[in-house]
């Protein structure tokens, strides 16, 4: 049984999260947002006097601020949701530290690394705006397995992957084939900018 607590907002961003302390798991109603998702387990959710059944619970790939991707893990999909929820309680399992003041909710990592510093909003609530990965050059291939092991490690060289595999260095690791399609991400993150010439002809 899980319980979630919502907030009513006129005009709610898609990219936005709430930071609920009374909502035991994250939840989202996004299913293009999983980059896995065992649809084989379902939980019941309370959701403001009305009961809604998530159709599994997966991880959800985001982009941080310095540029690199972190993965949101144990995330509920319930189809339905309006809103995209971040438990704190199931931050605080995971050895997240939370200090609250001046109208601030602090979070920091389990190396003290701050990562999220959200204000008080006016209806006294906290959210944050999160840019989740889009992999739309790969609708059919997202399903594919060497796809999802290339997001999990980071945008890892399929070759690498597959030796992996050959080697046995990752329990679970499937049998990964090299695809033929291209990782745009991959590509635009090693294009290389010439510097410009400093003298301008007059």
């Amino acid at each position: 049984m899980m319980l979630m607590v919502t907030e009513n907002e006129e005009d709610p961003r898609e990219n936005q999260w709430y930071l609920d302390t009374g909502c035991s798991t994250h939840m989202t109603g996004k299913k293009d947002w999983f980059i896995n998702l065992d649809e084989s387990k379902k939980n019941t959710v309370n959701a403001d006097d009305s009961k809604l059944v998530s159709q599994g619970i997966g991880k959800v790939m985001i982009k941080r601020r310095d540029g690199k991707q972190s993965l949101i893990t144990d995330v509920l999909y319930v189809l339905g949701m309006k809103s995209n929820l971040i438990s704190l309680g199931q931050l605080l399992e995971k050895g997240y530290k939370m200090i609250m003041e001046n109208k601030m909710l602090m979070i920091m990592d389990r190396n003290q690394r701050m990562t999220v510093k959200p204000l008080l909003s006016k209806n006294k609530i906290f959210k944050i705006e999160v840019q989740v990965m889009e992999h739309r050059y790969l609708s059919a291939a997202v399903s594919r397995d060497e796809w999802i092991w290339h997001y999990r490690f980071g945008h890892l060289n399929f070759r690498y992957l597959y030796e992996l595999k050959k080697q046995e260095m990752v329990i679970g690791l499937p049998q990964i084939s090299i695809p033929i399609e291209m990782c745009e991400e991959c590509v635009e993150s090693k294009q290389h900018r010439n510097s410009s010439n400093q003298k301008v002809e007059s």
